[in-house]
């Protein structure tokens, strides 16, 4: 049989991901980028809730 609980030092070895890309600063305008669309969506939501008052 196969176990297929992994131990801490088999987390250890292979982790699920990897930091290899990782320069060590945080990139606000990309975050901001990102969240652009969701911004949008709530102040159009907001628009509309207000427009129907």
């Amino acid at each position: 049989m196969i176990n297929s609980v992994q131990t801490s030092s088999d987390h250890a070895r292979n982790p699920a991901w990897t930091i290899e890309g990782y320069d060590g600063e945080t990139h606000y305008s990309d975050v901001l980028k990102a969240l652009s669309p969701a911004f949008f969506i709530l102040a159009a939501a907001a628009a509309l809730m207000l427009a129907i008052l």
